[in-house]
């Protein structure tokens, strides 16, 4: 019903139609946070035709009345005041400020590393130069602890104090909604589940005001830490993220989306925006730190039609921090596969195939199944498949923080994906990737050369034996590993 493809044209006729760049509610450009929704719920759908249902916890009733009780609401105003107060007296100047979440972090010397920013600010000694803003769970043992604010903390008292001050405040919506009914119509004969979706007009207004409510506080930190730039590990899909976004943005603060994964030309939240202010979008990053050229040339397709948008290839941090590390240069054969697995909404079934089960089965190397960072699938589950399908002593399940990513590639003889962004770590470290899914190929065709990145169709009656043959050349070749230089963000 959906590939890639059909997705990217979809939007992109939207865009085409309908004057997308100058909506604006409440100072905020709600085009690319509708788009994306209308992306990822798109790509959900081609996965399991279905809308996964909202993760959104039960509401606790019993907490919800005690909360609602006086005596207590005081004492949390009163807590929340102090806090708060706190914080930002406490605050330093800093020079960059980093956005991140624990599933961005990996044990590395028995602390949680940030992968991508731990990297630069290890290497570069730059532990005084940085806060880090934490917007998932909290680690004890971090890395560089002294830096990491608990965002959802802090943003927490913030609203209380907010939601109080603006009870008696009649809100007044400011719109540029051109036509967006008629896009809304439109968008209603898609084949999407239009509710779930939640960008109605109202919806959109509901979404600018929860920005508002958070605006000052993300105003009041910059304007007393004062950072030259501040970065994003995806800049989309929390409210949280896009309101610090647009007060940086406000504030002429440097703003970066430091790729985290596939930013290929069919990934709709880096490329082909078509129609666009001369500007930007205010709810858009201005700068784009990618790992490899390809990325890039994904965003100067169309950042170069604006005056404020640039994008630079700097790497992946974490792969070249551990190739400084890396002791041998000696040439090595590589024994395992890797196989990096996906997120929800794929299942074990769906990742281990009978015709993935029966190529485990038949060849002779060991598979390293890789679990995605945000890991989804039930370990008691995968364990009973893979003992009911005889892969037991031929596979090892490994979660994507007790080992480093690189060393596990580099370590490997091939890596199989259905469409991870693990194909350009693996690139860079010259380990050769099949794809194995439409998506992938799709995703990564820029990418596809038969030399290091080969696509062979899961569905074909001979993808066993085409595969097999792969590994099999693969298993026979040796290599040193590739050494880059790690970035350092004040540059």
């Amino acid at each position: 019903m959906f590939t890639q493809q059909t997705i990217k044209d979809t939007i992109l006729s939207f865009e085409e139609k309908f004057p997308v760049d100058t909506w604006v509610v409440n100072g905020v450009h709600i085009w690319p946070y509708v788009r994306i929704k209308i992306y990822i719920h798109s790509l959900i759908l081609m996965n399991k035709n279905e809308l996964s249902e909202s993760e959104n916890p039960p509401l606790n009733q019993n907490f919800s009345k005690k909360l609602q009780k006086k005596l207590i609401k005081v004492l949390l105003v009163f807590k929340a005041l102090i806090s708060l107060n706190a914080f930002f007296f406490k605050l330093k100047k800093r020079q960059i400020i980093f956005f991140g979440s624990h599933i961005h972090r990996v044990l590395y010397n028995g602390k949680y590393f940030n992968r991508f920013y731990d990297s630069m600010i290890d290497y570069h000694n730059l532990q005084n130069d940085v806060y880090m803003m934490e917007y998932q769970k909290i680690y004890d043992a971090s890395y560089n602890k002294k830096a990491i604010i608990p965002l959802s903390k802090y943003l927490n008292y913030h609203k209380l104090l907010a939601k109080l001050s603006n009870r008696f405040n009649k809100e007044i919506n400011v719109l540029n909604l051109n036509n967006y009914h008629a896009f809304y119509k439109e968008l209603s004969n898609y084949n999407i589940n239009i509710t779930a979706l939640g960008v109605s007009e109202k919806e959109i207004i509901d979404w600018t005001n929860r920005l508002k409510l958070t605006s000052s506080f993300f105003e009041k930190f910059f304007k007393k830490v004062k950072p030259k730039k501040v970065v994003f590990l995806g800049y989309y899909g929390l409210d949280d993220i896009y309101s610090a976004l647009l007060v940086a943005n406000n504030l002429n603060i440097e703003t970066i989306d430091f790729q985290h994964g596939p930013q290929t030309n069919v990934h709709l939240a880096f490329a082909h925006w078509n129609k666009l202010p001369i500007k930007g979008f205010n709810t858009m990053p201005k700068t784009f730190w990618n790992w490899d050229n390809e990325s890039k040339n994904s965003i100067d397709k169309w950042a170069n039609k604006t005056n404020t948008i640039k994008s630079k290839v700097v790497g992946q941090p974490y792969v070249a921090y551990w190739t400084s590390k890396y002791k041998s240069s000696d040439e090595s054969k590589k024994q395992y596969v890797f196989y990096s697995l996906q997120t929800s909404p794929f299942s074990i079934e769906d990742l281990l195939t009978p015709k993935i089960v029966k190529l485990i089965q038949v060849n002779i190397y060991h598979w390293i199944l890789r679990l995605h960072p945000r890991n989804n699938l039930n370990l008691d589950m995968l364990d009973r498949f893979l003992l009911i399908n005889n892969l037991k002593e031929k596979c090892t399940v490994q979660d994507a923080i007790s080992s480093p990513l690189p060393e596990v590639l580099n370590s490997s003889m091939a890596h199989i994906t259905n469409y991870s962004g693990c194909l350009i770590e693996a690139r860079l470290l010259n380990v050769p990737t099949i794809l194995i899914n439409i998506a992938g190929k799709e995703m990564f065709n820029q990418y596809i050369d038969d030399k290091l990145v080969f696509y062979i169709e899961q569905d074909d009656e001979g993808f066993i034996k085409n595969a097999e043959s792969k590994l099999e050349v693969f298993s026979k070749l040796s290599f040193k590993t590739k050494k880059t230089s790690v970035y350092n963000p004040l540059e």
